[in-house]
């Protein structure tokens, strides 16, 4: 934990409400983030998010700044997506994911034919993530998607940065295979580079 965070946290422990709207401008984003791509909706990821910058007000006395205070948030962040949200199946959320799900994920343009074609990559891409085994999933979206470094995701997952890459690669691998396939079983084989689109080019 650097000089900066210790002073951050021991402000926020002290109950300093700019200390507070200071962490959570800070890490916000990132924490949405995650929260949305388990989600899949503005709403209930909005309303996740909440949820987990309470837990971190809750268990903020626990944090012994071992590892960057980012990643002990996004490890908060991940565990609270679980218990709510993998109950109710990655493959329900991720498999039929609607144009509104995708559109925050996507850059906007001035060309709705690039858009419309975006959209209906991303959801090709969810759609084989959901097949995907959770462990490899789980990598890919946060990297991906939500952009963290690898040391980021190791201290997240409790795994060595070995393990995420190779798991990494799995992932895109596994995704680009069944893009492939569909496209192969659509007559339309080499449309476009499905490993790129699985190492988050389309976004």
């Amino acid at each position: 934990m650097s000089a900066e965070e210790k002073t951050l946290v021991d402000r926020c422990r002290q109950g300093e409400d700019d200390a507070w709207r200071e962490l959570v401008d800070r890490f916000g984003q990132k924490v949405y983030s995650v929260a949305y791509h388990f989600t899949l909706n503005r709403e209930d990821a909005e309303e996740l998010s909440q949820e987990i910058f309470l837990k971190t007000f809750e268990n903020l006395h626990r944090y012994d700044g071992s590892f960057p205070l980012v990643a002990w948030l996004l490890s908060i962040s991940r565990n609270l997506c679980i218990d709510r949200y993998r109950r109710k199946k990655r493959e329900k959320s991720f498999r039929f994911v609607s144009d509104d799900a995708v559109a925050p994920l996507l850059k906007s343009t001035d060309d709705p034919a690039a858009e419309a074609l975006k959209k209906e990559r991303t959801k090709l891409l969810f759609s084989a993530i959901a097949e995907i085994p959770e462990d490899l999933a789980e990598i890919l979206v946060l990297r991906d998607l939500d952009g963290l470094a690898y040391d980021e995701i190791g201290k997240m997952l409790e795994l060595p940065d070995g393990t995420v890459k190779s798991r990494l690669f799995r992932a895109r691998a596994e995704v680009a295979r069944r893009i492939r396939e569909r496209h192969e079983r659509r007559g339309s084989a080499g449309a476009f580079q499905t490993l790129a689109l699985a190492a988050g080019g389309v976004l």
